[in-house]
């Protein structure tokens, strides 16, 4: 790929970039990261054949490339609550997309042990991290910055790039025009027919056109990059520098953002150390590293590059080090709640084969999600549903469901897009991956187990991160044998009802997920499924009720209506979920869901996130696609 020199920076000629003298007066390293939302690898210098990023290709080639960097989710908050904290968003109960969770104090963000250690901490400007903690950060704003610190002061700064988000690309054309135009002198806008789609987009000058729109935007972030680090050039602090280039998770266009695909996990990362650190840290400048990496391992990274003891609790590990680094096998990825659908996926990636656990197999790859179906991308796509021609990595984008496991070879088949999972030579490598898969689980105590309602209600008077460690409450173990009634061959009825009566809820839970998928309606587990309507676990009586109308039992639609006006929030949103799931199914629509919609509508009246809007959008989806009318005028008071 040709880069265009004219927009290449001054900045990166050799001379400038290697001349500054030391500050002699400073032992400990400046550390600054650069953070690019919504992109994996589109630049150059990953060979990316439709990116012109002339100015992170210079600075890759006087870093280190690592080539096997992965964000621990698709999507943004849980990626940067691990980032922040060094733990698994599972781990903590900060997997689901704008929840606020309480951690213990044990979990530090790790800013705070930099402060301890001296240096000037700032973030530019965004947090979302899915838990509120106002004492990271010496100052975290539009306006933070490390030159606000006290003199010679070290500091660890971080700046969010966010012309690649996903909305990025959202609005008309003149719309999109005005959002880049003051930019269009210095790059190549770019020409739709000269971009690769991936091979699961459908031939589109639609798709085409914000593909485009895309890969320009990548190149808007690419001068923001260089502006960031000219301001350490030009005030001659880049000798005395770390810097991180990467994203906060893959793209945002669909079949990537939400999913566990290298389309959605996998991230740039480029590491600049000084020369003055660089024989320290064995770091040669120009060089590949394709050492699997994950978010886990930020947070000990920057604090070994500190000179600050790592905390022995903290779980990831230092990819950069004086120290003999041990390499891992693998590297865990999540997908849960975002807005208001669940997904519930967990994946594992070695450096040739990435593995997928779907358990909620019933759900279609791509879920109805009201905020995402409103893009230009995904009301193009759907017009693609139901067309003939379309290849099978194209018509999977439309299934009803996905398979409960994905096994790919990465190497050859980087698109993800041949499942393997069910051909018997592959067979010893699904069950190797199988098997860590849920080593990885166990280990890290996944709350994303729990159904959210239950979390919430559970750790009520504690932390979820507490409460996944009290086997006697969340016996996980057991929890993953009931989850993996989806994949045992040979499943029997008997089976299935003992499971459904364990004492456990949670155990009832994922029973009744194993029913639902695999259409297991035995008249003797039916029976067994209408004594879950009673069951202490809210969410085991929305499931079971869901599944019962699944099987024909329509009367059961009053569990689901009924939970809508439940005074829980996260209770009325998992019943929301439930009952577009299963509306259509009906004889009659319920026309209490028609005042419940009405009275949500109002209640969320100017609000861009919460449970009761996830429940209005889930209910917005619902009455858009039935067509369906609802009353002007409705008693907003309780509905009896």
């Amino acid at each position: 790929m040709k880069a265009n020199k004219n927009i290449i920076l001054a900045t990166f000629s050799p001379l400038l970039f290697w001349n500054f003298a030391a500050d002699k007066t400073q032992d400990k390293p400046n550390i600054v990261w650069i953070c690019a939302e919504d992109i994996t690898t589109m630049l150059g210098c990953y060979d990316d054949e439709n990116a012109l990023t002339p100015n992170l290709d210079a600075f890759a080639g006087r870093s280190v490339k690592f080539t096997n960097a992965f964000a621990t989710a698709p999507v943004c908050s849980p990626s940067r609550s691990c980032i922040i904290t060094g733990e698994y968003a599972t781990s903590l109960g900060t997997q689901h997309l704008r929840s606020e969770t309480l951690v213990p104090e044990s979990v530090v963000p790790f800013p705070k042990y930099l402060k301890n250690a001296g240096y000037y901490v700032s973030n530019n400007d965004k947090e979302d991290y899915n838990f509120t903690d106002n004492t990271i950060w010496n100052e975290s704003s539009g306006e933070a910055h490390w030159r606000n610190r006290k003199g010679n002061q070290p500091f660890f700064s971080v700046f969010n790039i966010g012309i690649t988000h996903q909305s990025g690309i959202f609005g008309n054309d003149s719309v999109y025009a005005r959002r880049v135009e003051k930019y269009l002198p210095e790059i190549q806008e770019m020409v739709s027919e000269n971009l690769v789609l991936p091979p699961y987009f459908p031939e589109s000058p639609t798709l085409r056109k914000l593909w485009a729109r895309y890969y320009t935007n990548v190149q808007v972030m690419d001068l923001q990059f260089a502006e960031r680090l000219k301001e350490l050039e030009d005030e001659g602090l880049l000798e005395n520098t770390i810097v991180f280039f990467f994203s906060d998770h893959g793209t945002g266009m669909p079949r990537a953002k939400r999913a566990l695909y290298d389309s959605g996990l996998k991230i740039p990362l480029l590491v600049y150390v000084p020369e003055k650190y660089a024989a320290l840290f064995n770091m040669k400048a120009g060089g590949e590293n394709d050492r699997l990496i994950s978010f886990l391992d930020f947070a000990p990274t920057v604090l070994d590059l500190a000179g600050v003891a790592i905390p022995q609790n903290m779980s990831g590990k230092s990819f950069i080090s004086e120290k003999e680094i041990n390499e891992k096998d693998f590297v865990f990825g999540t997908s849960d709640r975002v807005d208001e659908a669940y997904e519930t996926a967990r994946t594992i990636r070695t450096k040739k084969f990435r593995y997928i656990r779907n358990f909620l197999p019933y759900t279609p790859l791509i879920q109805p999600n009201f905020y995402s179906d409103k893009s230009e991308s995904m009301q193009e796509l759907s017009k693609f549903r139901n067309q003939p021609g379309l290849t099978p990595a194209q018509s999977i984008l439309f299934a009803e469901n996905r398979p409960a496991e994905e096994l790919y070879d990465v190497v050859n088949d980087p698109y993800e897009i041949n499942n393997l999972a069910g051909r018997p030579e592959y067979r010893q490598v699904l069950e190797q991956m199988r098997t860590n898969l849920r080593s990885e689980i166990l280990k890290s105590f996944d709350t994303g187990l729990m159904p959210e309602p239950e979390m919430i209600r559970l750790a009520e008077n504690s932390y979820p991160f507490d409460i996944a460690k009290n086997d006697a409450l969340f016996p996980v173990a057991e929890v993953l044998d009931a989850c993996d009634l989806i994949i045992t061959p040979g499943i029997s009825s008997d089976d299935i009802i003992r499971y459904l009566n364990h004492e456990n809820g949670f155990v009832r839970f994922w029973t009744v997920v194993a029913v639902e998928s695999l259409e297991f309606y035995e008249p003797e587990i039916l029976a067994e499924l209408k004594k879950r309507i009673s069951d202490d676990f809210e969410t085991v009586q929305i499931e079971a009720a869901k599944t019962l109308i699944k099987a024909g039992s329509h009367e059961y639609s009053d569990v689901l209506v009924d939970k809508l006006e439940s005074a829980s929030e996260p209770v009325q949103l998992f019943a929301a979920r439930a009952f577009e799931e299963t509306w259509h199914l009906l004889p009659d629509f319920p026309e209490k869901v028609k005042h419940v919609y009405r009275k949500l509508e109002k209640q969320t009246a100017g609000k861009w996130y919460g449970y009761d809007l996830y429940s209005f959008w889930s209910l917005s989806q619902v009455f858009q696609k039935g067509n369906i009318e609802v009353p002007e005028e409705v008693n907003y008071g309780k509905i009896n």
